[in-house]
């Protein structure tokens, strides 16, 4: 039986796991750069950070507010939800629906079969069951072209603490979570306590690397504060297109060394404030 106490998983597919918010792969940044991201600038916290990727919820939910912007449906659904109160207990009601008091494999694919005939048009309840889902998948946030979650069984322990906690933080800050491009926010809400943030995801393809770094020359054009984090050091390489227009601009890398892998990773942020 898996106690409902346990933290997150720490496992990898593709990028690390977001596990300060909602457990899922592929634009979490290196461990320890939280901290580095709220101690780039003195009261940093304190302001409305527009996360246009809605890629790190441990940063955007511990500042004042602001908004988190992404185009992934499930993703949006997911934080919907965190941001009801009663989010934890539904999830739980779910887990002991469908699960009883252990994981199990055969009820894992019949739950995955029921959860995608509902995600076209997914109630609050199916998105409960899809991060049963995720739990019992290793948190590995795959879906198939058609929206179909597609994880297979890998247990992990079902924290509900993280959820209670950011529960909490939604409901007595000031939020928007909303599904669109990264380029659709509305800059009639910006003000000088604003942040716009955008981190690159790992990996990207050139074309979109460019439209990222673009679209943020363009936020500092309009005299707007921006802050983008990117994987600048990965394997031995460097992304030369993000350090090049890094050198605009203030920045500061954080590396990472794995003791399990003859690289150093490391993330750049870059800002103008």
């Amino acid at each position: 039986m898996q106690n409902l106490s346990y933290a997150f998983g720490t496992e990898e597919t593709g990028g690390s796991l977001n596990r300060y918010f909602l457990p899922y792969a592929g634009q979490q940044l290196l461990e320890g750069s939280k901290k580095t991201f709220f101690g780039l600038k003195s009261g940093l916290s304190d302001s409305y950070i527009y996360d246009l990727k809605l890629s790190t919820g441990e940063v955007l939910y511990e500042c004042r507010g602001g908004m988190g912007i992404t185009k992934e449906p499930h993703i949006f659904h997911l934080h919907d939800l965190i941001r009801m109160p009663y989010a934890e207990s539904l999830i739980l009601e779910e887990f002991k629906t469908n699960f009883k008091k252990a994981w199990n494999p055969r009820k894992f694919y019949r739950l995955r079969r029921e959860v995608n005939s509902e995600l076209k048009n997914p109630s609050r309840r199916t998105i409960a069951k899809l991060y049963c889902l995720l739990a019992c998948s290793g948190f590995r946030y795959k879906f198939d072209k058609y929206g179909n979650f597609k994880g297979e069984y890998f247990p992990h322990p079902l924290s509900l603490e993280a959820i209670r906690v950011n529960n909490k933080k939604l409901i007595n800050s000031d939020f928007i979570i909303q599904l669109g491009k990264f380029d659709s926010l509305n800059e009639n809400l910006l003000t000088k306590k604003s942040v716009v943030y955008l981190n690159v995801p790992f990996p990207t393809p050139s074309h979109l690397k460019m439209e990222y770094l673009e679209y943020m020359d363009y936020i500092g054009s309009k005299g707007y504060k921006f802050l983008l984090s990117a994987r600048l050091l990965s394997r031995g390489l460097v992304d030369k297109k993000v350090l090049s227009w890094s050198k605009n601009y203030s920045s500061k890398v954080v590396s990472q060394f794995k003791e399990d892998s003859l690289y150093t990773s490391s993330d750049i942020f870059i800002f103008n404030f």
